[in-house]
């Protein structure tokens, strides 16, 4: 063949064929690059994401631990900064079978502050708040008060030198048994009579065209006018025994009838006929004899018979109820003697007799309630809600009986500390005992738990008891019981 060009036609640059190679070559290098990037991608997402997320940063509140983030920040609760999370670190709740049990080799003997649910057999750190883990007391279950005889939580026996004990003035005494004849006194309210209350309604609807007890406070006898009332039912009534006068006995009609009915006074109606016309408004008076306690009407009010217009309280006699601990219930009897004396004015203490056990226990205080009346002269010897106490004259009865120095109440057991010591020892035991008391004066009765003839405590008893609480938390921390 020719390699002579057709005619008109210009020949190629010299090059232009090998860049055209050059360039689809390099597309090609392109599309494999892309092709892998996107293929490296997704084997990324799908293989490794589970990995990521596993090892990925946390936070987490210290008071809060339901609050998580990935992000550090506030926790939006308390505002507190988040503290990293370690991904072995989970929370108690989540770290299986064993709840918050870091380490379960043993009893577990610590527990964090703020998580009790975290608990390890050995010192620690909460994983949560990285708090110390602080030992658990001794007995310490949130159980039920120890039993007579039994020791109480948080204390355990001591032993001390008898340099030791002369130097803090340890004092014992003898747990005795004696006949015991001394009063209870128990705190006691002053309340209103319940049969002395009365309120005062209407028995038809109407409008209070006056008023003659504008106050509470005040006292009021039996039948002193209270208000004056408009009635048109009264009216109608009235002007139908006027009518009926002439035809009948006035004093046995119906409309006579109907008036008493309708709350209206002898008097009221024996006016009526006298003067031969009816009354406009007519006298509401008190039923009884009292105090004024409540108002609840005003000048032109209109009242129906559901509005109680005043309460009248009769304090001629008043109620004087105390609250007396179940140990002392079974020794209070109706009409056992007492003696209240109000404690604003000691001068004015009455006597009378328990009239009334109540048959109820509060729960929360462990007490039945008691109840006797005084007579109130003039209705203002006592008032009430006024407090005082209540002596009350008891059966004598036989028991063990301590100093009152020598029992320990902490509201939640009740114990004494009771010596223990062999004849001409060096060294003497206390241990702490729990006890159950009913009542006493300067020397306490105790029910049960102690003996007659075992020796306690009587004197630096507080001394004793917080060696005893000191040696049982030491105890606790070492890990072992004391």
């Amino acid at each position: 063949m020719s390699d002579e060009l057709p005619e008109g036609a210009e020949p190629t640059p010299p090059g232009v064929r090998t860049m055209g190679v050059i360039r689809w070559i390099l597309v090609a290098l392109a599309a494999l690059v892309a092709a892998y990037a996107w293929i490296a991608f997704a084997r990324t997402k799908l293989g490794a994401t589970s990995t990521v997320a596993e090892h990925r940063p946390r936070y987490i509140c210290p008071m809060h631990p339901q609050v998580v983030s990935d992000f550090p920040g506030e926790c939006p609760i308390c505002h507190m900064s988040l503290e990293p999370l370690e991904p072995s670190s989970a929370s108690p709740a989540a770290s299986g079978p064993g709840g918050g049990i870091l380490d379960d080799s043993g009893p577990a003997r610590f527990e964090c502050p703020m998580h009790p649910e975290v608990r390890s057999a050995s010192p620690a750190r909460c994983p949560v708040c990285k708090m110390k883990l602080e030992p658990i007391a001794a007995g310490d279950g949130g159980a039920a008060p120890e039993a007579p005889g039994g020791v109480p939580s948080g204390t355990t026996a001591i032993r001390l030198g008898l340099d030791r004990i002369q130097s803090i003035g340890v004092r014992t005494a003898v747990a005795e048994e004696a006949v015991t004849s001394a009063p209870l006194r128990v705190t006691a309210v002053v309340q209103p009579p319940e049969q002395g209350t009365a309120e005062v309604h209407v028995r038809t609807p109407g409008f209070v065209e006056s008023i003659r007890v504008d106050q509470t406070g005040v006292a009021v006898g039996a039948g002193q006018p209270l208000l004056t009332l408009y009635s048109p039912e009264i009216l109608q009534a009235q002007q139908e025994l006027l009518a009926m006068r002439a035809w009948t006995d006035a004093s046995v009609s119906p409309a006579r009838s109907k008036l008493e009915l309708l709350g209206v006074s002898a008097a009221d109606i024996d006016a009526v006929l006298a003067k031969r016309e009816p009354i406009r408004a007519i006298t509401i008076a008190a039923p009884r004899a009292g105090f004024v306690t409540k108002k609840n009407v005003v000048l032109g009010s209109y009242v129906t018979p559901e509005t109680t217009l005043y309460e009248i309280q009769d304090l001629s006699r008043v109620y004087v109820v105390a609250d007396v601990f179940l140990a002392d219930v079974p020794h209070v009897k109706v009409g056992a003697e007492a003696r209240f004396t109000p404690s604003g004015h000691p001068e004015g203490a009455g006597t009378g007799k328990v009239d009334l056990v109540y048959p109820l226990v509060s729960a929360e205080a462990l007490t039945r309630r008691i109840r006797m009346q005084l007579p109130n002269a003039g209705g203002r010897a006592y008032a009430p809600g006024e407090f005082g106490v209540v002596e009350l004259v008891t059966p004598t009865r036989r028991g063990v009986t301590i100093p009152r120095d020598a029992l320990i109440d902490t509201g939640r057991s009740t114990y004494v500390f009771v010596v223990e010591a062999p004849a001409g020892a060096a060294e003497q035991t206390f241990v702490p005992r729990s006890v159950t008391t009913s009542g006493g004066g300067d020397r306490v009765t105790i029910a049960s738990g102690l003996a007659a003839g075992e020796r306690v405590v009587s004197g630096a008893t507080f001394l004793i008891d917080s060696e005893s609480r000191l040696q049982a938390s030491v105890a606790a921390a070492a890990g072992h019981h004391p």
